[in-house]
């Protein structure tokens, strides 16, 4: 891989930092009290050239059991860990302590380096292979590389560089195509520049220039430098440990544990939904609101626990739990992280992140446990398939997709179109929506349009926001009309101006049909003498129903209550199209008169034609739509 960083991990005064010294020639216990008291408080950060031409970041974690937590913080972005080893001591608490977290997060190569080898006899430092080769049997470490070194007289450090260099190649690339993302692990104040921070960039690529969001708080800052190595570059890339110098940012809005990434691409939450794994060594079950201390990139935040689908989690087990943060943090799906107790703080268990924004839940429940077991297998189309059947939303886009599941644009869209290939996805006009849902869609729009047509079988059919209301739907007017033309397609519904099932006509029995020729008469005889709907149905409901179906049919509902015949109406148009072609407008007065009826009458007429576009009213008199 292009960019390495390694990390050592091992016991209190094991020889961490003399290492990193002989391998890169740079001190990295920096302050008095470091150098006092012998041992490393806070990270220390170096680089040295490997054989192969290319250049290695290496951190140097505390070892000491009180500072532990800056270990973790210090674990952030690892490829590669150097476990070094006293080859006087062996193995020691811290040892196994660090090895346990190193497994937890997912921390896959390593190489053990025994330490100050020209102290000790031949003979005693096989017994401690020997130990140390049976101490990780069936661990990650069975297969990892064991290097002896002294640091002092530099023997075999020619060795363990070549070692490094060779196991560089094997260690997977970070990905630079997705949003750029930092943990800090250090934030400080330089004269003349302002807010530095320094983290490994964990994903993605920066440049210069480039905007930024600190999260969680969510204040932008823009780069304004950048350092890898302490060298000054336009551009790092995932993989390499990174110092920036940031905009319009004041040092107390930026702290360790913070995390860098692009504007809205991350969300905070105050929970997490995680499958943890509890170490036989644990002191105790993991139990309902049980506060623990939860390590996330290099933050640490105290939560409360709730296991999900059982009473508690056992020691040596595994199982779901949220954790209820008491304050915000962010994370993405498939984070390690790591839980140690409240006090004394011991480790107890790590965990994968399978929700970062979570809702509450119920403990027991069974489609809850299902999600989630999903989401712990991980294959990538099940991923994608089960967010777009989760989202509350209707549609989902492939920015959203890729945003909340963290996945590279292309991968993202190589998935969907697997989805879509076994139609477990479907697209309509670029948006993507599950196929359960269409399907449950399509059964609620025939549920409610059954239902509609047997309660008003004289009606042509429902309007639509009437039937967006009843479905209940988290959707925007276009994607309502989406998904009408869908099942228009379909030939589930047909839709005009109303909606109804597709194939429904209103049918009149004998009673109704007489009733109809009745109203029908009755308007023509009527012209242009206006009725209401009060006057026809003779306070009956089934004949304002009756009169309702005929609409746009033989009458015309001018307004809420009156009605006029179908060919009435068209003949007053006729009139009005002939007296403007001759006189150019026409007054209310002008069409009362060759209409013969009363003005209100007239006006009542004319305002219809107005919303019909048919006329347009300049100042008192009507000209013709257009003209």
């Amino acid at each position: 891989m292009e960019n390495i960083i390694i990390g050592t991990a091992g016991h209190v005064d094991h020889g961490k930092t003399t290492l990193i010294k002989a391998l890169t020639g740079i001190e990295t216990d920096t302050t008095e009290e470091e150098k006092v008291r012998g041992l490393s408080i806070n990270l220390g950060f170096a680089y040295f050239d490997l054989p192969g031409g290319r250049r290695a970041g290496i951190v140097d974690v505390p070892g000491h059991e009180k500072f532990i937590k800056n270990m973790m913080a210090g674990l952030a972005g690892l490829n590669l860990v150097l476990l070094v080893i006293d080859g006087s001591e062996g193995i020691m608490p811290q040892t196994r302590e660090h090895i346990n977290i190193l497994q937890l997060l997912g921390i896959k190569d390593y190489i053990i380096v025994l330490t100050k080898i020209d102290t000790i006899e031949e003979d005693f430092l096989e017994l401690v292979e020997e130990e140390i080769k049976e101490e990780f049997r069936g661990t990650g470490l069975t297969e990892a590389p064991l290097m002896r070194v002294d640091s002092l007289s530099g023997r075999g450090l020619s060795e363990l560089k070549d070692k490094i260099d060779e196991v560089s190649y094997q260690i997977e690339q970070k990905s630079t195509l997705l949003p750029a993302r930092m943990h800090v692990d250090r934030a400080f104040s330089v004269k003349g520049f302002g807010t530095v921070v320094t983290g490994t960039l964990i994903e993605g690529k920066i440049k210069l220039g480039d905007e930024l969001m600190i999260y969680p708080s969510g204040i932008s800052t823009k780069i304004r430098n950048i350092q890898v190595h302490g060298e000054q570059v336009e551009i790092a890339s995932a993989g390499q440990r990174t110092a920036l110098n940031l905009a319009g940012v004041k040092m107390l809005e930026i702290e360790r544990g913070d995390t860098l990434s692009v504007p809205d691409t991350m969300e905070s939450s105050w929970m997490l939904d995680v499958k943890a794994t509890i170490l036989p060594s644990a002191p105790n079950p993991i139990r309902l609101w049980e506060r623990l201390r939860l390590h996330l990139g290099t933050k640490e935040i105290l939560c409360r626990v709730v296991p999900l689908g059982c009473e508690e989690i056992k020691v040596g087990s595994e199982g779901f739990l949220q954790l209820r943060l008491e304050e915000k943090a962010v994370a993405k799906q498939g984070d390690k992280c790591i839980l140690r107790t409240y006090s004394p703080q011991e480790v107890i268990a790590g965990a994968v992140i399978l929700d970062a924004n979570p809702k509450k839940h119920k403990r027991f429940n069974e489609d809850l446990l299902a999600d989630l077991s999903v989401k712990e297998q991980g294959k990538g189309e099940d991923l994608v398939e089960h967010y777009v059947a989760q989202n509350p939303k209707i549609f989902t886009t492939t920015e959203e997709i890729v945003k909340a599941l963290g996945l590279e644009k292309e991968e993202g869209e190589d998935l969907i179109r697997e989805l879509l290939v076994s139609e477990r996805l479907l697209e309509l006009q670029g948006r993507y929506l599950h196929s359960k849902k269409l399907e449950e869609i399509r059964d609620k729009v025939v549920h409610h349009l059954s239902g509609y047509h047997h309660i008003y079988p004289l009606r042509k059919g429902m309007g639509k926001e009437e039937l967006r209301s009843k479905l209940g739907l988290e959707i925007r007017g276009k994607e309502v009309d989406i998904l009408l033309q869908r099942l228009v397609e379909e030939q589930v519904i047909q839709w005009d101006e109303l909606i109804s099932l597709a194939g429904f006509a209103v049918l009149y029995t004998p009673e109704q049909l007489q009733v109809k020729e009745a109203i029908e008469r009755k308007l023509q005889e009527a012209g242009f003498t206006l009725l209401t709907i009060e006057e026809l149905a003779e306070g009956k409901e089934e004949i304002r129903e009756l009169i309702d179906s005929l609409h746009e049919k033989t009458l015309l509902r001018l307004d809420v209550e009156t009605v006029i015949h179908l060919d009435c109406y068209q003949e007053a148009v006729e009139r009005l199209h002939t007296f403007i072609e001759e006189h150019g407008q026409i007054a209310l007065g002008e069409f009362r008169n060759i209409l013969d009826t009363s003005r209100k009458h007239a006006m009542t007429i004319l305002d219809y034609m107005d919303k019909q576009k048919v006329t347009k009213r300049v100042g008192e008199v009507r000209v013709l739509w257009g003209k």
